[in-house]
């Protein structure tokens, strides 16, 4: 009851014109930074992190929660519109999202990602609220072997993903991971693959090549080809399409399996949304009934993803206020923040400032609910973008994409690899190599290494240890199961055919 109660005062906190505002106007700036490609939500945070300075604290963490759940969700709106997904947690959206966007129903397929994104993000803030202390017990027991596993299985979701040829896709993967490799090496602390080049040491930012591959890529081969101008395609689409009861009840087992995938993905530090999109849009694949029709056009292939993805952030937040442990690379930010205002996240933070948190938790569900009013309205905006020339669309996407490769570390280097990328992207589209995987690859790639190593230092050199634990043989089965799924389903499908 007690619980209840600080809820209810966190709910009654908010009620203030400033902690609204900050919800707002934090929605509005992370749906913007997660919809612009070049412009991610993590650096929306990262600049707006000085100005909460002289904030309240409490006000300080609902602004920032409430950026980095528009920004999650904002990705979405260019994944269905262009194709361009805004974060790598938003490229399963292109999967399904665009070729509905292709048919004429953008309209309903941004509907689905605003309302499922809404109820991930609100029933992850209210699991935040009420199992933070058991989930962040059982996070305390995960070692760096649990962790490996967890990489694992996000790293051969997105091979097998979609792709008819998987052969192409586990090279994409291997290359991606290679490009992981490039710089500093993080446990010998020697150079690896920089060729003498300075720029190289600190490894090449996955956010460059994501612009590359995706935005530049993506404009280059539009201009290559005679597709028809995007003010055709989405012609009559002015409005968003919200999904009904009726819709929303069809797909809840698409939503009730994304939410728990989302939630308890998010939860394991190092994990974050990226692999919560793709395991869930993964899973989904393989369990639907409709599991031949994802990646042609279907709104399950977009609720899963979106679903996931939000229904991450709340999970990400309980290692930070349970244990002071980031979840993923914005709760880092969060944690800055609370440190910035003397506070230390864990235990004691609950004992200390129990008000204050529970306001975090209200806060948290209140800005996903918001997403459906803010959603409606920004998502208008970038379907006046639309209405824009080919050519002129490019030329300001191309900027936005220098721009935004430029401002991470000022360096001109950054926007020559974006082009390099963006090359490489180009032809990979033409020569129907899959982009997923490599991207993957490359965030997942020196995580799995870490935590490789880091396991085999702890247990003597001895590889038994992934499967003489129990959640990580568990994890590893399951990855293993993944690959091996298309194979034994097609061979099902052949033997039903057979006999008939």
């Amino acid at each position: 009851m007690e619980s209840l109660d600080l809820l209810l005062n966190g709910f009654y906190n908010l009620l203030s014109f400033t902690y609204i505002a900050m919800l707002i106007l934090g929605l509005a700036i992370g749906i913007i930074a997660g919809a612009l490609p070049g412009i991610t939500m993590l650096m929306a945070i990262v600049l707006v992190l000085p100005f909460t300075y002289g904030m309240d604290a409490g006000l300080a963490i609902v602004f920032l929660f409430a950026i980095y759940c528009g920004g999650i969700f904002g990705g979405s709106i260019t994944a269905i519109l262009f194709n361009i997904p805004g974060d790598p947690m938003n490229v399963p959206t292109c999967f399904d999202g665009h070729p509905l966007a292709k048919k004429g129903d953008a309209a309903i397929a941004l509907g689905t990602a605003i309302m499922c994104s809404a109820l991930g993000g609100f029933f992850s803030a209210l699991a935040m609220a009420i199992a933070t202390p058991l989930l962040a017990k059982a996070a305390m027991k995960f070692s760096s072997v649990e962790y490996f596993s967890v990489v694992v299985l996000g790293m051969t979701s997105v091979a097998v993903v979609g792709e008819t040829r998987p052969l192409r896709a586990f090279m994409a993967l291997f290359i991606g991971i290679f490009i992981g490799t490039i710089g500093i090496d993080p446990i010998i602390g020697v150079p690896r693959f920089t060729f003498g080049r300075s720029f190289l040491l600190s490894g090449i930012d996955w956010v460059v090549i994501l612009i590359g591959l995706f935005a530049v890529g993506e404009v280059l081969e539009r201009l290559c080809t005679s597709a028809t101008p995007m003010d055709q395609i989405y012609s009559g689409q002015a409005s968003t399409r919200l999904p009904g009861i009726r819709l929303l009840w069809k797909m809840r087992w698409t939503i009730s399996r994304s939410f728990f995938i989302g939630s308890a993905v998010g939860a394991i530090p190092g994990a974050g949304a990226t692999v919560a999109s793709f395991i869930s849009y993964g899973v989904e694949k393989q369990v639907h009934r409709r599991s031949r029709e994802f990646g042609t056009g279907i709104l399950e292939g977009v609720a899963a993803p979106e679903t996931a993805n939000n229904a991450s952030t709340g999970g990400a937040m309980i290692p930070l206020l349970g244990l002071g442990i980031p979840g993923s690379a914005a709760t880092a930010v969060f944690l800055a923040a609370l440190l910035m205002h003397d506070l230390q996240p864990g235990p004691l933070l609950f004992q200390n400032h129990p008000e204050m948190l529970y306001t975090i938790f209200a806060g948290g569900m209140v800005a996903n609910l918001l997403i459906i009013l803010s959603g409606l309205i920004m998502v208008r905006f970038f379907i006046k973008a639309l209405l824009i020339p080919e050519s002129i669309l490019g030329s300001v996407i191309l900027g936005f994409c220098v721009l935004g490769s430029y401002s991470l570390k000022n360096d001109p280097s950054d926007v020559i690899i974006m082009g390099i990328f963006g090359i490489l992207g180009f032809f990979m589209r033409r020569f129907k190599y899959p982009i997923p995987p490599l991207i993957l690859g490359t965030i997942l790639g020196p995580l799995a290494e870490n935590y490789f190593i880091t396991s085999m230092y702890s247990h003597n050199n001895h590889i038994g240890v992934f499967m003489t634990r129990p959640l990580s043989a568990v994890l590893i089965i399951a990855a293993v199961g993944l690959l091996l799924w298309p194979t034994i389903q097609s061979r099902l499908v052949m033997q039903r055919v057979k006999m008939d």
